[in-house]
């Protein structure tokens, strides 16, 4: 499991339990800069660094599975992420899956943060913003927001450099979308307000490879796996895996 930005693992202990009663091990890992993990938060020097960082986290669960096959999953940032790594060659799954893949932001980003964000990343790319993340919009279900907006290991903080980053590796993704040849689990909620599900639809039709699936959950918010539907969304993961 691959978390989003400003969150961390361990928000995805009902994911691991439910996955868990479905036959399947999960493993996860907190980004740098985040969690439990070092660094500036919210920062990222390179997006190669980031995909490295993907890269030895799938082949230490490799190693740990002896083995068996090994699904990696990105949700969010995340997602964006692994699938960078993916169509940069660095991490090569039989299959893998993304929940709510952040290829496009939905929410309305003010003009002078996007024209700050591209000139502060050449000379001061650790100046870190607000995301002004709504977090309403991560979950109808009001314990979920209620334990996210109290989560001490939470922030809402983004370097300039790791936002200029993420975008160049959004444009990456979508041109070489068609590169990828290994099937893929997509799930997006169609009332995310922070992520365009339009954007995961998108990437989805870029690719042509069979057995792939796109499920769109109608009401669902930003996090499908914590959200009211989720026993549903964990049901098509595992059919899928299966």
């Amino acid at each position: 499991m691959l978390h989003g930005h400003g969150e961390h693992s361990g928000r995805y202990h009902g994911f691991a339990a439910a996955m868990s009663a479905r036959g399947y091990s999960t493993y996860a890992v907190d980004w740098r800069g985040h969690g439990l993990s070092e660094g500036q938060r919210g920062h990222a020097g390179s997006f190669d660094d980031l995909t490295g960082d993907a890269r030895l986290f799938v082949e230490e669960v490799r190693r740990a599975q002896a083995g068996d096959e090994v699904v990696p999953l990105g949700h969010s940032v995340g997602g964006s992420i692994l699938l960078s790594a993916i169509v940069r060659g660095e991490v090569q799954p039989q299959r893998f899956a993304v929940s709510s893949p952040a290829l496009r932001v939905r929410a309305q980003v003010p003009r002078w943060k996007l024209a700050a964000a591209g000139a502060l990343s050449r000379l001061a790319p650790k100046v870190a913003l607000a995301t002004d993340l709504e977090t309403n919009a991560i979950s109808r279900d009001p314990a979920i927001v209620a334990a996210y907006e109290k989560d001490p290991l939470v922030h809402s903080r983004m370097s300039v450099r790791f936002y200029a980053e993420w975008g160049a590796a959004n444009a990456e993704i979508m041109t070489r979308a068609g590169e990828i040849k290994v099937p893929f689990f997509a799930s997006h909620g169609t009332d995310d307000r922070i992520i365009d599900p339009g954007g995961t639809e998108e990437f989805y039709k870029r690719t042509s490879v069979p057995g792939s699936v796109l499920k769109l959950y109608a009401g669902s918010y930003h996090e499908p796996f914590n959200d009211l539907d989720r026993e549903r969304v964990f049901t098509d993961l595992a059919t899928w895996v299966g």
